[in-house]
């Protein structure tokens, strides 16, 4: 279809107003993904009369309807890097990049450390790890085959695959060996949590923590003590700093906070090591 790209863009962006606190960029993005042009080159044609494939209206259509854009193109961004996503998985979250650079740092104060990350999903976590630790092998665990396939296909993407083990398993389900380090982002959403509308096509796996939204990371703290983890890494909810402190107050250990770029508790780490 001949279209002007400026009518293309204005038409989209005009759909999207609902949905989205940048239609215009969306629209953009869009455009661009299914032209195979940078945003410069859409500005400087903006008046041109180009053929714009139907992929680009069905797009739109389907980001009216709240799926997330991470969805529809099939990739979201996390390190600067992009990185291979869709239904089965959760989508990554700047913070989560937070994590990342904790469990970096604590690696530090163990030689050769054996990571091991529960709930792997897309593998952006052990991915990222592997990248930015050097001869360090990990091991990822996760309940769902659907999210380590997504999670392998990245890792062969990034060239890591001979530095992850995927383990499909409950928790620690299928890990018998020594854990320096255990990290992990799990669901931590209480289940009759009201969720804005873009989140109902991201897996309920993925998102529910349990009745009160707390249980699993409960479960891993537990894991953790039993299997005598050196450092365990977590992210959380906003509201969980008082049950997760008091949790592992029980056991003999102190919790570290962090905040996410909005300031919010986002997540914690112990250094079961030190215990009271």
């Amino acid at each position: 279809m001949k279209v002007q790209i400026k009518k293309a863009l204005n038409e989209g962006a005009l759909q999207l107003l609902e949905v989205s606190d940048i239609p215009k960029k969306e629209a953009m993005i869009f455009l661009s993904e299914v032209l195979q042009k940078e945003t410069v080159w859409l500005i400087a044609n903006n008046d041109a009369i180009v053929d714009i494939p139907q992929k680009y209206f069905d797009f739109i259509e389907r980001r009216a309807t709240c799926e997330p854009l991470e969805y529809i193109l099939n990739k979201a961004g996390f390190y600067k890097e992009e990185f291979y996503v869709d239904k089965r998985v959760l989508i990554p979250r700047p913070e989560t990049e937070i994590l990342v650079d904790k469990v970096v740092e604590l690696a530090s104060f163990v030689e050769n450390p054996r990571i091991v990350e529960i709930g792997t999903g897309s593998g952006i976590i052990s991915i990222m790890l592997s990248r930015l630790l050097s001869d360090l092998h990990v091991r990822a665990t996760d309940i769902s085959s659907d999210a380590l396939e997504v999670a392998k296909l990245n890792a062969e993407k990034f060239k890591v695959s001979n530095k992850i083990d995927f383990v499909h398993g409950s928790y620690l389900d299928g890990i018998d060996t020594q854990i320096d380090i255990l990290v992990s982002n799990p669901p931590y959403i209480a289940k009759d949590a009201r969720l804005e509308k873009n989140l109902s096509y991201e897996p309920s796996l993925a998102l529910f923590g349990g009745e009160k939204g707390d249980e699993m990371l409960f479960e891993i703290i537990d894991l953790a003590f039993e299997r005598d983890v050196r450092f365990l890494v977590c992210e959380m909810g906003y509201d969980q700093k008082k049950p997760i402190s008091d949790h592992v107050a029980k056991k003999g250990a102190t919790t570290y906070f962090y905040e996410d770029f909005q300031g919010f508790d986002r997540g914690f780490w112990v250094d079961l090591g030190k215990r009271r």
